[in-house]
This record gives C-alpha cells, structure tokens and sequence, in this order.
C-alpha cells in the first residue's frame, strides 16, 4: 500500500498529515519537504525571529522524534522535480521515488520577483527559515534597509528593523500602501503610522535599478524619478506566487494562479488533494475559488482535506478568511468573507480601530480591526456563511 504523499513542508503538509493520525487513518503517511528544516512557524519569520526573541529550534511545529512517533515519515531536503499523477509517483531531485495511492499538494508559494532586482547580488526575499537568517545579518544597528513592497510582510520587517536600530525605508509603486487590500484611508492612516514611528515610507515610487560598489554591495536603489536611495540592502517584499509548475499541465489552474479546488481540497484529479497557499479553495461566499495566504486557512484547510481522504464531507458551514499582523504597535486582524466589498465604514483612529467593508448593499463582508481584539469574536460569528439549502 502507497499510502498519503504530502508534498511540502509547511503548515498544511504538517496539520494535515496530524489529522489524518488523529482521525484514525493507519496507512502510510509521508511528507516530502523542499526545506531542510521540519515544518516550523513561517508567521514568526518577519517578526519573532528576525528580532533575535526566537530562535530557530523553537519554531519547530513539533519535536523532530514526534513525527516517526506518529508514524509519519518526513522526508527534509527531498524536493521533488516530477509528478506522474497516471503512474502515482513522484520523483524527487535527489533521485528517490516516492510512491502515492492519495496525493496532497502543499507546495505552497514563493516571492514574486522583481524584473529589474530580483536576480542581483545583496537583493533578499523573505519566505523561508534561512531567508530570515540572511536578512536578520542586514538588520543591524545604523544599517539602512530598503523594502521594495509596503504590504503586510514589507511592514513586519520594517518595524522589527526599527526596533533593531536599522532605518528602514519603504518603497511602494502605489499611491498609497495596501490600498487593493484595504482601501485608500486605511492605506494613508497606515502609511501615517509608519512614519510617525520612524519609517520612511516612500509612495508612488517606481523603482529602475540597484546600485552596487565594486565589491558587488548594494550602496543605492534608483527610481524612475530620478531619486537615489542609499541603502545597505534590499528587500523584495511584492506578494508571492503559488508553487504549481509540477502539476500545472495535469490539473486545473484557477484564474488566480492557485490550484483549482472544491470545498474539500479535491483537484481536477482523481485522490489528488490541495490546501494551503498554493490551492485556489473554493468558497460558498463567492461562487468561486480564493487562494488565502494565512495561517488560519493554511491549518483549516488541511484538516478538511484529511477528512475528506478518510471519507468525510466539507463543514456545512463555512468560517471566514482570517489573517493578522503585528507592526508599528499595532496589532490588526482581519476577517473577510472574500467577497467583494464596494465601501468601507471607520471608526476610531491611528492607535485603534475597526473598520467594516459592505457591499453594494450594504451588508459586511469583511473587517480589519487594530488593537480591539475583543471585536474579533463577534466579527468571525457575523460573517460566517450559513449553509446552502439543498
């Protein structure tokens, strides 16, 4: 008997291998990681851990022992560079061939690349434990750190280097950041915050090229208007990309990159299952798939899948989105249907608020609150989709 093959080694390759124990499956179950490191906290990366609070040891998910405990086993370093959904094998680069009667695909994502930064020398993306590693060695006192993305993760980073005594520079293409996300005053009230705190947050700022010495250092970042940003590193921080290219000619796509799922994480294939930031899971709320890059959906939605291998049905009903971040003193959470909103409604100010996103007509679809965690509760109950009548 082949067993469960989990492909990737994060949250949702590690939740939904637990549950498939938990629950009482007892065939073979194996999980085969890109990474060195057994599945850990990647939330902590920006934070946590680039401050030096954490170390690497202590966000391991689980004990290294307690994975063959469990009957799993965990395949680190095994990237795999082929799958033959037809022969059920996949081939990893090392040669190992792992074979599978039910398949999992938990390969995640991986940094957007910037055309005109990306490939050169001293430009470091932030998604993995030794990425955290590299950047923490430029987050260093009197250092001048430019973040190319005024999104969630590029403001984490920037507020744990302000509090390394690094000076961090933000540099957003928008006029405004995380405006699709959240909208323009929230944006402004953000991008205020930041800079109240420290911060250089740089707007509508496109970007034309690093500048190196001749040691090959970064010394500046250039932008299109002329402006020269002397830097003593760069950080590319514009969204990620979903890890699909080992299935992309045998499965679904959906428009939005991700793999194309139903409520329970099945594929276009027969027993091939996937969840976390590369599965495009469908969604009563929309009609359609919504690939969510968090935490929450990460864990919930490989506990579906597992269920869904043992023979169990999706959950009638279906929890919001979820996500938080913590930067600049503020703690936000968001809570979203994933539909979408045409307004936003605002009460309070920069050191606590919540703000409520309604549709067309007039009903909440989403939420981002900061420092009022006592909202969330309520929120989570108030957009959690009921059942479908049959």
């Amino acid at each position: 008997m082949s067993g469960v093959l989990i492909i990737g080694g994060g949250l949702a390759a590690a939740r939904c291998a637990e549950t498939l124990r938990a629950e009482g499956f007892d065939g073979p179950v194996a999980i085969a990681a890109a990474e060195a490191h057994a599945p850990y906290e990647r939330p902590a990366l920006s934070k946590q851990h680039l401050s030096g609070e954490r170390d690497s040891g202590s966000l391991a998910l689980r004990e290294h022992a307690a994975w063959s405990a469990s009957g799993i086993a965990l395949h680190l370093g095994s990237r795999v560079a082929r799958i033959d959904l037809a022969s059920r094998q996949a081939l990893a680069h090392s040669g190992a061939v792992f074979a599978f009667d039910t398949l999992v695909l938990a390969t995640g994502a991986q940094p957007r690349r910037h055309p005109a930064l990306s490939h050169l020398p001293g430009v470091l993306h932030l998604r993995t434990l030794d990425d955290s590693v590299h950047l923490s060695g430029r987050c260093t006192r009197g250092s001048r750190l430019a973040i190319v993305g005024a999104g969630l993760i590029g403001a984490e980073v920037a507020s744990t280097a302000l509090a390394l005594g690094a000076a961090p520079i933000l540099v957003e293409a928008a006029p405004a950041p995380l405006v699709r996300a959240f909208g323009d005053d929230i944006g402004a009230l953000l991008a205020e915050r930041w800079r109240a705190a420290g911060a250089e947050v740089l707007t509508g700022a496109r970007i034309r090229e690093a500048r190196h010495d001749g040691n090959g250092r970064v010394t500046a970042l250039a932008l299109e208007d002329g402006t020269a940003i002397a830097c003593d590193a760069i950080l590319v921080s514009i969204g990620a990309v979903p890890v699909t290219s080992l299935v992309s000619d045998q499965l679904e796509i959906a428009p939005d990159g991700g793999i194309a799922t139903d409520a329970s994480g099945r594929t276009s294939a027969p027993g091939v299952y996937a969840c976390g930031d590369v599965a495009s899971w469908h969604r009563r709320a929309t009609g359609g798939g919504i690939r969510a890059e968090n935490w929450t959906s990460a864990a919930q939605q490989a506990a579906v899948v597992a269920r869904a291998i043992l023979g169990e049905c999706a959950p009638a009903t279906e929890s919001p989105l979820y996500a938080w971040s913590d930067q600049f003193g503020l703690r936000l959470q968001h809570v979203s249907t994933g539909a979408a909103w045409e307004r936003v409604e605002i009460e309070g100010g920069p050191d606590d608020f919540e703000a409520r996103y309604l549709d067309r007509d007039g009903c909440a679809v989403a939420a981002l609150v900061a420092n009022r965690p006592r909202a969330v509760a309520r929120l989570r109950r108030e957009l959690a989709v009921a059942p479908v009548a049959a």
